[in-house]
């Protein structure tokens, strides 16, 4: 998302290319995305955030958002863990959408050299962030009381098999 999707984000405009399911965004989704934005503007000139930020979940049979994935903190600089969230519209929920999303987020993520691990939390009444969280593989490291803090580390990125080329 660039800096205008955030702004029609944030003021409730729909792109008419990429409508929003009913129930998007939801109140986490636009606290996300004002974070994102606060921090993008407070970059550095020249300094990018970079892959660190929002982007909408948009079922391709469909074309409409369901949801988003946000880095709500650039990886650590001493422990290269990012922080991350995600949200998913009611009625679209148990799709197993953010399952999918925050899976292929690990997996790109464990193929770079910049990150060493994810980092999420969730309250405990949300039975469905657990459940995703631990199906991408990631652990309670943290248990307070009514949020558990969850990870994923790796100590390098991940080689990508590749085909021998044919001489």
């Amino acid at each position: 998302m660039d800096d205008a999707d955030f702004d029609a984000l944030l003021q409730g405009l729909q792109d008419p290319d990429r409508p929003w399911a009913d129930g998007y965004p939801l109140d986490e989704s636009l606290v996300a995305a004002a974070m994102v934005q606060e921090r993008r503007r407070d970059s550095s000139p020249g300094r990018d955030v970079g892959p660190w930020t929002q982007y909408q979940l948009i079922l391709a049979d469909e074309g409409v958002v369901v949801g988003d994935f946000t880095f709500l903190e650039r990886p650590g600089a001493l422990d290269r863990v990012a922080l991350i969230t995600f949200s998913i519209a009611p009625q679209r929920r148990g799709n197993k959408y953010a399952t999918e999303a925050v899976r292929e987020i690990v997996a790109w993520a464990k193929g770079r050299s910049d990150i060493r691990g994810l980092r999420a939390d969730t309250d405990l009444v949300n039975p469905a962030s657990h459940q995703v969280l631990r199906s991408a593989g990631l652990s309670v490291v943290q248990d307070d009381g009514d949020r558990q803090v969850y990870e994923l580390r790796w100590e390098r990125p991940e080689r990508i098999s590749r085909t021998p080329v044919a001489r």
